[in-house]
């Protein structure tokens, strides 16, 4: 890893409606908006399907994704318009993991 790229650990709450492709698709697109800002993807995770506290979007339940990754600081005001357009992410939230 350079110095111009950063860890960051993210997580979204796809719609519970999607299929096993939708979801595959999904997540090829998100990785796509990841390695098109110059960044790559260390781990997936999906956490399947899970009953949310609260409504989303009027969904009870979402299907849990993390992503580890490193990424330009640059990248991710992109990345996170394009999670907010999707309709099929119902939420996200990217965090920048610590250099120890």
């Amino acid at each position: 890893m350079d110095d111009s790229t950063r860890n960051y650990e993210m997580v979204f709450i796809a719609a519970p409606q999607l299929d096993e492709q939708g979801l595959t698709a999904l997540n090829e697109r998100v990785s796509g908006w990841i390695t098109a800002g110059g960044g790559t993807i260390s781990r997936t995770n999906v956490w399947g399907r899970q009953r949310l506290a609260y409504a989303i979007k009027k969904q009870p339940e979402g299907i849990y994704v993390q992503l580890d990754f490193q990424l330009p600081p640059s990248a991710t005001r992109d990345l996170e318009r394009n999670l907010r357009i999707d309709e099929n992410v119902l939420r996200h939230l990217l965090v920048r993991l610590d250099e120890d």
